[in-house]
C-alpha cells in the first residue's frame, strides 16, 4: 500500500487520475473520470476568456471605425433600410471588434460589439428596429460565430 503524499502515514490504494500520486479520502476531489488531488482539480483560467487591455483597445478602435463608417454608409449614403442589411452590419461590427480583440468571444467582447453597432446604427439613423437588430446581430455573433 501507498502512503498520501499529502498526509504521510495515511495509506491509499487510491491514486490521482491525472498525476498518479497517491490520495487519502480527505484529498480526492470527485470528478467525472475519477478522484484527483486537490492541486491537479484546481479550477484553471481559461487563456481564452482573459482578454488584454491592448485587445480592448484595438477591438474598440476598429468596432467604432467599423460600425460608425458603417451606419453612415449604409443610412446616409446608400439610404438602405432592409432588415437584411441591418443584420449583415452587426455581423460586420461583431466580426470586426471579434477579430480586433484577438478573437475572443466572451460576454464582453459581445457587449463592446453591441455597444459599437448601436453607436453606428445611431449615426446611420437606422430607426428603431435597425437599432434592435444590428445590435443583436452583434452580440450574437461574437458569442456564437457559427452563422
Amino acid at each position: 500500500m501507498a502512503e498520501c503524499v499529502f498526509h504521510p502515514g495515511v495509506e491509499t490504494n487510491v491514486r490521482c487520475v491525472e498525476c498518479e500520486r497517491p490520495i487519502c479520502p480527505k484529498d480526492m476531489v470527485p470528478t467525472p473520470v475519477g478522484y484527483k488531488c486537490r492541486e491537479c482539480a484546481r479550477p484553471v483560467k481559461s487563456a481564452t476568456r482573459f482578454v488584454k487591455p491592448q485587445q480592448w483597445a484595438i477591438g474598440t478602435g476598429v468596432g467604432l471605425a467599423v460600425g460608425l463608417g458603417g451606419g453612415v454608409l449604409i443610412g446616409w449614403v446608400l439610404g438602405i433600410g432592409f432588415w437584411v442589411v441591418y443584420l449583415g452590419f452587426g455581423m460586420l461590427v461583431g466580426e470586426a471588434v471579434r477579430r480586433g480583440t484577438g478573437g475572443h468571444r466572451t460576454p464582453g467582447v459581445a457587449a463592446l460589439a453591441a455597444a459599437c453597432a448601436l453607436l453606428g446604427a445611431i449615426v446611420g439613423g437606422f430607426g428603431e428596429f435597425g437599432l434592435v437588430l444590428g445590435t443583436a446581430a452583434a452580440a450574437v455573433y461574437v458569442l456564437s460565430n457559427r452563422w
